[in-house]
């Protein structure tokens, strides 16, 4: 059976909130590799310490590993297209895109912060996954919206009703638009040794600040451009928020209709703990990328009064 959670009269699917809690713990697992290779060593000079010695070397391994980087395409296909199976769950998505706007721009006043004042070049996320996701979930709330504005326009008759539900597909159909101009116009794939690579093809500008605002709408590689590396979290709309799109129509196809309940005798106990980061995972992603680094000073801190 689906679950109620926190008093609310709403129903939770489990596997949701399981595939999203695996790959929040993933990511925890990505970022504590990338803090362990890149701010690491930067916490020890500043404090002089050798904490955690040999782990910088471990995390740039880790990061360069070929199942990591397999690994990490389908996680976040994944994650991000669950995002778009719950934007079909909710009416809300506007306000959820307001706090997640929220907490990206706060995400963006603290790392520039920590750039600044502190030294650590390149932690400044102008445009990460957090400010992704809202820009998708806003994209998919104005299309939906617009495609439910159309359909009630064409009042209540039997054809009307078929037109109305096929026109709750359109976020999608507009990610799969996206799609085709990203693989066709912006870049292109190759496979090799078992590895997909997208190769993008955009170009610069020519201009800094015009190159950092193109690479907010499509994906680039900041060190074919000339500002280098500008953000420390980088996901930009192309092709990011075309799969929370494209996510939509797989909550249309699953969780509006009998297919719903499909996986529901599978839920127990045994997944509990997975279920709990999943249906905390905003909380938990952006907790994370506090408290590992701050552990991190802590432990060179008091690392260095011995």
């Amino acid at each position: 059976m689906t679950r109620r959670y926190a008093g609310r009269q709403k129903d939770r699917f489990w596997e949701i909130d399981f595939l999203r809690g695996l790959c929040v713990s993933l990511m925890i697992v990505d970022h504590l590799m990338f803090c362990l290779y890149d701010i690491l060593p930067f916490v020890n000079e500043m404090f002089g310490t050798n904490l955690f010695a040999g782990a910088e070397q471990v995390g740039r391994w880790y990061w360069t590993w070929d199942l990591r980087i397999l690994v990490r395409q389908v996680v976040i296909t994944t994650f991000f297209m669950l995002c778009g199976v719950s934007c079909t769950l909710t009416r809300g998505n506007f306000r959820r895109g307001i706090l997640l706007a929220i907490v990206a721009a706060g995400i963006t006043a603290v790392t520039s912060v920590v750039e600044n004042d502190f030294g650590l070049q390149g932690a400044t996320v102008l445009f990460g996954v957090i400010h992704m996701i809202a820009a998708g979930v806003f994209l998919y709330a104005f299309v939906d919206n617009a495609a439910v504005a159309v359909g009630d326009a064409l009042g209540n008759g039997k054809i009307s009703r078929i037109a109305r539900d096929a026109l709750r597909f359109l976020p999608a159909l507009v990610g799969i638009g996206f799609l085709i101009y990203y693989f066709t116009q912006c870049s292109y794939v190759t496979y090799e040794n078992g590895i997909w690579t997208i190769h993008e093809t955009v170009r610069s500008l020519g201009d800094v600040e015009k190159d950092k605002f193109l690479s907010i709408f499509v994906y680039i590689d900041p060190n074919e451009f000339n500002f280098g590396r500008y953000s420390g979290d980088y996901f930009p709309i192309l092709p990011f928020a075309a799969l929370i799109l494209v996510g939509g129509a797989l909550g249309r196809l699953i969780y509006h209709t009998r297919a719903k309940y499909a996986l529901s005798r599978l839920d127990g106990a045994w997944n509990s703990g997975i279920c709990f980061i999943g249906r905390h995972a905003a909380f938990i992603y952006v907790a994370h990328m506090v408290v590992i680094p701050v552990l991190l000073f802590v432990g060179a801190w008091i690392s260095s009064l011995f």
